[in-house]
């Protein structure tokens, strides 16, 4: 007899298996780096997105986009346009700025990149003179964390001055990477002239802002070399406030007497003529934004900035408020519970399902590879790195029932062994090594079906990877687990006999600590009774007719294929590459046409928010007892003619409507709005971001294009299901272009002098730019607002010329009116515009209306606009580029399966009869989305090449025992028969747990959860569909092989003439 502890087996698995100390320590080395992990790494609501973008911003105040266009956008793309690694160039030119983003192939080295494209715009020598110094760095998205409002009795500066306080406060704290202000209008010190002032005291706007640059300055002096050191010299002129302004001389008289700047000018210290409106749940406020970096944890960012803001509001004085609002780490702590309840409930559904299948020991120790696995991927999950968000928690649901499966094999191998030549180390070893070689591959199978979502790159590569990865992981250590530790669990684990006489006497008297194990006990071998009779009774005899008529099996299979993709293709699947999902609260986007002044801008905010506020008092008067129908709403102005809302409704699940409804209710309620481009209502998020639709026209010609786009913008508007159809060509305001008259160039005036004359009556010329404080703030010299109203105070304005002269502007200058542009679009270095539209994905599929339009309409619609050339944006291209993306996967994952079932399997034709199941498993996937009413989405994708490395796992173990029963001996129908019977229980039990632990999820109607739910419904009904595959379709391919080199060598024998017979039972694996 052999000591405790000692095995005849040779293996790693025998050591670990007789080693019980170096598999617990190994376990508990694993558990304590997850538990160390799970203290410390970074909490967020979606994965970090990597825009891979540069961004190159030049302010030329005061022009036009064409002007923009001609002076900064061509001559930046002209500088960059062959720098190796861009992908593409958009540019865009709008009053007063242009904008230029370099998109980067995801293979190169944006920060090198960067650097070349900072180096060649530097270089640019022939930038307008007005224009500033270009603004160049690469573009990372933030993650906004809560809002503040701050209102009540406070005039602009007020509020100004306490939101620079408390932005400033909040800047301080390590948690705290930005504060966006909000309804935060900019510091001027306005010096206004009067032309009649200018005329009565023969001055110049130019004398007036050079007395301001000679006056107000400091300027080093350098040093006096004493004999007791250096002392510093410098002269102190500068002045900061509109009172000290006030002061500066412009020109002194024979008599002593000065004429300073607050003799001739009205000076405004004060804000930017830029008017703003900013209001929270209907009154005047200011909102700032607090943002966290890439690297820190949003639900410690929210703790600190409520618990100073708690803290500010005893500071606040009466009649003025602190409210934080749009708390986006609530909802993500809210995400987080619902998601770690559904793996709680998943879990205990696996239990469930092991237990019934299963002794309760033998469960018991295969569920301990759970949280050892979850464990272990925490642990090294900051090495890719991946956080903990929605995406990666929905990682471990998937994988939920999937990781048990490798134990489950090993686990129910073990127990058929020790069942049958009873309980000993070495039949635990052997039960183990009898399955080992194709589990390990089975779950290497799936791990390939994961491995190529990590490179799936763009702006939707971290969603692919923060799930790929925690998979991964989890199957990774499923292996450490089920060959290393469980055995030797097992080992320890004594399972004894069910006496089923004892257990099943109603005349034995039973002590009540003994009950419930009894009762469960019963439960579990009635299962056991009735599975065994569903195999015996029902399996075999239906495997035995589909083998036997294996033609027919296969066709039938084949024919539900044919049909399941005509779902596909006929609507009744729908598809939606990018899902929409429902948001915790509402954005509304309002645009008014180029030219529009700030009061109807004003007007139409305001009538759009009381809007909704009075929907809100009406809900509250009719239903005291409820909810409000929202919670707070705040409204801000980002420009002159744009607004932007949000609307956040009560975080509870009580709230009376969800979003979609309030969103309905008010977009109904605000009705029609004359002189509106673009009023946009968002209560769902799309996963792609931007519109659903988006298509573009390029060309040189921009009256051309225009014709085009409203021509495209109609035909769209034809379908039913698509809405808030947005043109991005806009007619700018009205233009007056100004140009020389020759007798003008007579008198020394040039088109430079006209222009700036100009400018610096009604735009203004900047004398200074100072820092006061923490502010930074230009000093403006321009007429009064009044002398800037009409193109009659153009017409009076007098134009001096070189030898002070001073003449009519009618008499130097031409006027030619005209419409301008309000912004020009550009891409890769021709102008562009995009017509984008929403749509219902009840009604329409995107994808199906860019397959119409591109077919059907936009080849007719080029042919009437020669030199228009035609693309997508947006989603619609995301969307070519991810199936791009996904099929490349695709294929590299079943290059991988396939390799990886022919190593065990050693054959080159097997590995084909085994992934025949990965077009089948697709089927179940498909009913599963038309039975819950989802659309198919680039998150049904995953799942379904997920589902392609889950699925052959039975199906390898199933052939890889067939083959070992034919190298028995057994006849080839025999072996199929009774493998299959032998692997019924494994087959069935590791479907069903997968299916399992998918369950709560499926069923989730959180918001924030709806858009990934897809996945688990592709691998959970595909699973399950799958099982019947396995189950019936692989027994007879596998006797369809045997068929097919019976027929090849009858007709070997055929074709040589030869004699010899040929026995159907002689055929072997190859």
């Amino acid at each position: 007899m052999r000591k405790p502890g000692v095995t005849q087996e040779k293996g790693i698995i025998a050591w670990f298996a007789a080693n019980s100390v170096a598999a617990n320590l190994l376990m508990i080395l694993i558990i304590v780096g997850g538990l160390i992990t799970v203290g410390t790494i970074r909490k967020e609501t979606n994965p970090a997105l990597e825009l891979n973008t540069i961004q190159v911003r030049v302010a030329y105040l005061g022009a036009a986009p064409q002007e923009v266009e001609e002076g900064v956008v061509l001559k930046i793309e002209d500088a960059i346009q062959n720098l190796v690694g861009i992908k593409k160039i958009r540019s865009s030119a709008n009053e007063g700025s242009g904008n230029v983003t370099i998109e980067v192939f995801p293979d190169t080295d944006i920060d090198l990149l960067l650097a070349d494209v900072k180096t060649r715009v530097d270089a640019i020598s022939t930038f307008p003179e007005l224009t500033e110094k270009p603004v160049i760095y690469k573009q990372e998205i933030n993650n906004p964390v809560v809002m503040i409002a701050l209102y009540g009795d406070l005039d602009q500066f007020g509020r100004k001055s306490l939101g620079n306080e408390i932005r400033d406060d909040l800047l301080r704290m390590p948690e705290v990477n930005n504060v966006i202000f909000y309804g935060d209008r900019p510091y001027e010190i306005a010096i206004e002239v009067s032309e009649q002032t200018l005329r009565q005291y023969g001055l110049t706007m130019s004398e007036i802002s050079q007395a301001i640059k000679n006056s107000a300055v400091d300027m080093p002096g350098g040093t006096i070399k004493s004999e007791g050191g250096d002392i510093l010299l410098r002269t102190k002129g500068q002045v900061y406030t509109g009172n000290e302004f006030s002061q500066i001389v412009l020109r002194t008289f024979g008599d002593g007497t000065r004429l300073t700047l607050g003799d001739i000018a009205n000076i405004e210290d004060g804000f930017v003529e830029s008017d703003m409106y900013s209001r929270f749940n209907g009154q005047p406020n200011s909102t700032l934004q607090v943002v966290a970096g890439s690297n820190q944890n949003e639900i410690a960012t929210a703790e600190v900035v409520k618990a100073y803001i708690e803290k500010r509001k005893a500071t606040l004085p009466d009649g003025v408020y602190l409210q934080t609002w749009i708390d986006l780490p609530k909802y993500l702590e809210g995400s987080l519970d619902r998601m770690m309840a559904n793996i709680v409930n998943g879990a205990i559904l696996v239990f469930v399902v092991l237990s019934l299948f299963l002794r309760m020991k033998v469960a018991f120790w295969v569920m301990v590879g759970l949280p050892i696995c979850f464990l272990g991927a925490l642990w090294l999950m900051p090495t890719w790195p991946v956080t903990i968000n929605t995406i990666s928690l929905f990682g471990f649901i998937i994988v939920l029932g999937i990781v048990v499966d490798d134990a489950i094999i090993i686990g129910e191998s073990v127990y058929t062994q020790i069942r049958s030549d009873g309980h000993t180390l070495d039949n635990v070893v052997k039960g183990a090594h009898r399955v080992a070689i194709p589990a390990t591959f089975g779950v290497l199978t799936t791990i390939a079906a994961f491995v190529p979502m990590l490179f799936i790159g763009g702006i939707f590569g971290p969603f692919f990877e923060a799930m790929a990865f925690v998979v991964i992981l989890c199957l990774a250590f499923s292996l450490v687990e089920s060959k290393l530790i469980l055995p030797a669990h097992l080992v320890h684990a004594r399972i004894a006999d069910v006496d089923e006489d004892d257990l099943f006497d109603p005349q034995r008297a039973i002590p009540w600590h003994e009950r419930p194990g009894r009762f469960f006990l019963k439960i579990q071998r009635h299962v056991q009774h009735g599975l065994q009779r569903l195999i015996h009774n029902g399996y075999r005899p239906w495997l035995e007719r589909a083998v036997d008529n294996r033609g027919l099996t296969v066709a039938i299979f084949t024919a539900v294929l044919i049909v399941t993709f005509g779902l596909m293709t006929s609507g009744i699947a729908r598809v939606v590459i990018f899902p929409e999902f429902e948001q915790d609260f509402i954005q509304v986007r309002m645009e008014m046409h180029a030219g529009s002044p700030p009061a109807a801008r004003d007007a139409m905010a305001g009538r759009i928010q009381t809007a909704l506020l009075d929907l809100n008092d009406e809900h509250v008067r009719d239903n005291p007892d409820s909810l409000p129908m929202i919670q707070h709403i705040g409204l801000w102005t980002p420009s002159d003619t744009s607004a932007q809302a949000f609307v956040e409704l009560p975080f509870d699940e009580a709230r009376p409507y969800t979003t979609n409804e309030v969103s309905a209710m008010w977009r109904e309620r605000v009705g029609d709005l004359p002189g509106l481009k673009e009023l946009k209502f968002m209560a769902v998020g799309h996963i792609g971001g931007g519109a659903p639709l988006s298509f573009r026209l390029n060309g040189n010609n921009m009256d051309m294009l225009e014709a085009a786009s409203a021509e495209l913008a109609e035909e769209l508007a034809q379908y039913e299901g698509i809405f808030d159809i947005v043109n991005s060509s806009d007619q700018g305001a009205e233009e007056i272009k100004l140009t020389i008259k020759p007798e003008a160039e007579a008198l020394g005036l040039t088109m430079s002098s006209l222009g700036r004359q100009v400018r610096q009556a009604f735009y203004g010329e900047e004398a200074q730019r100072i820092q006061r404080g923490k502010d930074e703030l230009k000093v403006m010299v321009r007429y009064p607002i009044e002398e800037r109203r009409s193109i009659a105070d153009l017409e009076n304005m007098r134009i001096r010329t070189p030898s002070g002269d001073e003449v009519p502007f009618r008499d130097v200058a031409i006027v030619e009116y005209g419409k301008g542009y309000s912004r020009i679009s550009r891409i890769d270095r021709q102008r562009t515009i995009t017509v984008s539209a929403d749509i219902d994905p009840a009604l329409v599929e995107p994808g199906e209306i860019v397959r119409t339009m591109s077919a059907e309409y936009i080849p007719d619609l080029l042919s009437r606009y020669p030199g228009v050339e035609y693309g997508l944006e947006g989603q619609s291209q995301d969307q070519i580029e991810l199936m791009q993306k996904m099929t490349i996967a695709l294929f590299a994952m079943l290059f991988m399966v396939y390799g990886l079932i022919a190593i065990p399997l050693r054959s080159y034709l097997q590995p084909f009869i085994i992934m025949s199941v990965i077009p089948f498993g697709a089927i179940g996937a498909v009913v599963g989305h038309v039975l819950l009413g989802h659309a198919i989405s680039m998150f049904s994708l995953f799942g379904l090449i997920a589902l392609a490395g889950v699925v052959v796992n039975d199906s390898l173990i199933l052939v890889d025992f067939i083959n070992k029963a034919c190298l028995a001996g057994r006849s080839i129908r025999d072996a199929v028969i009774e493998s299959g019977v032998a692997r019924f229980r494994a087959i069935v039990l590791t479907s069903f747990t997968t299916a399992a632990g998918l369950a709560p999820i499926i069923i989730e109607n959180d918001p924030q959860s709806q858009a990934i739910i897809p996945t688990a419904i592709s691998i959970g009904f595909g699973i399950v569909f799958a099982t019947v595959i396995t189950l019936f379709l692989i027994p007879s391919l596998y006797m369809l092989q045997d068929d097919g080199f019976v027929a090849a060598r009858r007709f070997k024998v055929w074709l040589f003439d030869e004699t010899e017979s040929v026995q159907a039972s002689d055929s072997r694996n190859p």
